[in-house]
């Protein structure tokens, strides 16, 4: 008996047939890109603007199928909108809870986020461009394989954030709030894994890209409006005082100051933290730069440095590390830092 294997109509090459789509007058299925977005950026909206086709697919999450300022990308498919609900009720739920728990509940938030909007992807998607939240959940899932990938930055690689967070813990063993977060090794590794396969990151922040050189696409932070303000040479920490922020290295470089130290935010490292050093007490608010001339920011690493961008604008000096995100000449070394 003379077996011949089975044929498809991808094999066969026969269009002579009504099964061939050779053979009727039907347009091939038009690839597109797929933007998976979440929590928006001023710039990442900019750039999605100025490069996303009107055949793209936009999906971000939402309420009722209105987005929320959270996410107002100005266009796209709003999805997601009970795994959105449940994440903005469980944010509220754990608002005050130690930095763990927070960070877990965000995470599995994340995660039901990430699973609604990747059922929601088209078959036609042969790129996606997806934001840096949802990349470990659909990357482990397997909504990236055989395609390629760009992802919008807005804050390290896991990986690097515990790196970064075990340096500053080894220095100061006795933080209180330095160990508060880990995510777990699984989700660590999906991201790991993913990154070293996206095509492109997409990122206002200076050092983050600079973690990319090859494959970075480096965006300027949106431009503060300029108010009128009072000028001055006091010195500052925009805080909270956690000891990630650089909060027990202002304090050293703050004692001497003639002026008492403006501190923003809350003191997360226990009463008496700033025993030694003078302070004065402060909100952000309208005047909140009055004053000051220099801004101390030891922080080990900053995701979204907005206050430190328009403080830079308004001519104040940022004393800081690389990882404020700011591009160089944007801010001084701490190191040059002394006091007036």
């Amino acid at each position: 008996m003379n077996l011949h294997a089975p044929e498809s109509c991808a094999s066969c090459n026969r269009v002579n047939c009504h099964m061939s789509f050779l053979s009727r007058d039907i347009a091939p299925v038009a690839a597109v890109t797929a933007w998976v977005l979440d929590e928006m950026w001023p710039e990442h909206r900019d750039y999605v603007a100025g490069i996303a086709r009107n055949e793209d697919q936009i999906l971000t999450p939402g309420l009722f199928g209105r987005p929320l300022a959270r996410y107002a990308w100005g266009r796209g498919q709003v999805v997601a909108g009970w795994a959105t609900l449940l994440r903005h009720a469980s944010m509220k739920r754990v608002a005050r809870a130690p930095g763990a728990v927070r960070q877990a509940a965000y995470l599995k938030a994340d995660r039901a986020v990430a699973d609604a909007m990747a059922r929601g992807i088209s078959f036609r998607a042969q790129h996606i461009v997806v934001s840096q939240t949802l990349l470990p959940y659909v990357w482990r899932d397997g909504v990236l394989g055989g395609r390629s990938f760009d992802v919008l930055m807005t804050r390290y690689p896991l990986a690097d954030i515990h790196r970064r967070l075990d340096a500053v813990l080894a220095l100061h063993p006795d933080s209180v709030t330095i160990g508060d977060f880990r995510a777990p090794e699984a989700l660590v590794d999906a991201e790991t894994e993913a990154l070293a396969q996206a095509r492109r990151v997409v990122t206002p922040h200076h050092d983050i890209a600079d973690g990319f050189p090859e494959r970075a696409v480096w965006l300027d932070w949106q431009k503060p409006v300029l108010r009128p303000r009072r000028g001055g040479r006091r010195v500052a920490f925009i805080g909270p005082s956690i000891t990630r922020q650089g909060a027990r290295e202002a304090r050293g470089l703050a004692r001497g100051l003639p002026d008492p130290l403006i501190v923003f935010g809350a003191d997360l490292e226990g009463s008496g933290f700033w025993d030694g050093v003078a302070t004065e007490r402060r909100s952000f608010g309208e005047g909140w730069m009055d004053d000051i001339g220099a801004i101390l920011h030891p922080a080990a690493m900053t995701a979204s440095p907005r206050r430190l961008v328009e403080a830079q604008a308004h001519g104040i000096d940022i004393f800081a590390h690389a990882s404020c995100g700011l591009a160089p000449g944007k801010f001084r070394p701490l190191e040059t830092f002394q006091r007036p």
